[in-house]
């Protein structure tokens, strides 16, 4: 997710509705007190913030403001600066399973030490005393396994954080499949917090599994936001109607594609290209078949032309203006094949 949620992706999904709220990426917390341009780099959302506003995209979705870290006064310190600038609330980030950040002592690498989860949380919680700012954490089952994952759920909640997300897996399992909703449910049931179910959930069907198993009645998207824009909208119009609205299709994907490239179109291809394929590479992930077949056409285009072209082939899609100039050949793409219905 590294690179690609920015307040433009927020903007644009939060846009297509469902969600609640969302979170930024991390700001990594070390022994210092961060100037208020770091945050507003990672949160250009604190732009327009006052006492009378907080931190939310243009659809009017609240944005938190996510810190990564150990040291639990640096983080008390800089939670109180969001709070300042007019973070809604501070999350702290105890799932990164990046080597980078563990070995520099941050996100899953505390969860070998319940004590530290505790001593972190408390230290933002107390220094958000008074501000109406609330903390809440994010972690996942475990570092090399999942002995200690209701230990630091618990200890997380002891610190003060007033809801919990957690991935169902742990450092090592990475993002291999299966997140063990399971295991969430274990926390959720011995928690009195919200707690919130994450990982694995690309469809409809996962979301009905993990809510079954989890016994968690809301759930934080990821690489599946990206993988399948309009999922979040299609859990909101079941938790309200009983209706289950049609999968989203290919053209429904490229569309949201093309508004977030007409929103960075200021970007050189060389930037905005990389940024579409890494989308593109969730919506593969997702086991879409005409993502898939899509991706591999396009995989190598650097160029806005070629890449956009390749994008909106077969399709009744037109390019706006502001993504090209002009287009000399329009790829053939082969047929693609039909995807599997995955719901019951």
């Amino acid at each position: 997710m590294e690179g690609v949620i920015d307040d433009i992706t927020r903007e644009c999904l939060t846009g297509l509705g469902g969600y609640d709220w969302c979170v930024t990426e991390f700001v990594r917390v070390t022994h210092v007190k961060l100037p208020p341009r770091v945050f507003k780099r990672i949160c250009p959302e604190l732009n327009e913030a006052s006492p009378t506003y907080t931190a939310r995209t243009r659809h009017d979705t609240p944005v938190a403001l996510q810190l990564l870290g150990a040291d639990p006064a640096a983080l008390g310190i800089n939670a109180s600066v969001a709070a300042r600038m007019g973070a809604p609330s501070v999350d702290i980030n105890f799932g990164c399973p990046a080597k980078t950040v563990n070995r520099h002592d941050g996100g899953a690498a505390l969860l070998r030490s319940p004590d530290r989860v505790f001593r972190a949380v408390e230290g933002v919680r107390d220094a958000l005393k008074g501000s109406g700012v609330p903390v809440t954490a994010k972690i996942r089952l475990g570092f090399n396994d999942r002995r200690l994952a209701l230990a630091c759920a618990q200890a997380a909640q002891a610190g003060g954080a007033t809801q919990l997300v957690v991935h169902g897996r742990t450092k090592q399992e990475g993002y291999r499949p299966p997140a063990h909703w399971e295991w969430i449910g274990k926390i959720q049931s011995e928690l009195t917090i919200p707690v919130v179910a994450n990982g694995d959930i690309w469809d409809m069907h996962c979301y009905w599994r993990a809510r079954s198993l989890s016994g968690c009645r809301d759930v934080m998207l990821g690489r599946a936001a990206l993988a399948d824009p309009f999922l979040a909208a299609r859990i909101k119009h079941w938790q309200a109607t009983g209706e289950l609205l049609p999968e989203t299709d290919w053209t429904q994907r490229a569309q949201v594609l093309l508004a977030h490239a007409e929103r960075c179109s200021h970007l050189p291809d060389k930037v905005m290209v990389p940024l579409l394929k890494q989308w593109m590479n969730m919506m593969r992930q997702s086991n879409n078949a005409e993502a898939e077949m899509r991706f591999q056409a396009i995989k190598r285009h650097k160029g806005r032309a070629e890449f956009f072209s390749g994008l909106v082939a077969g399709t009744a899609l037109t390019l706006p203006p502001s993504l090209l100039t002009s287009v000399t050949h329009m790829p053939e793409l082969a047929s693609a094949p039909q995807p599997e219905t995955t719901l019951a």
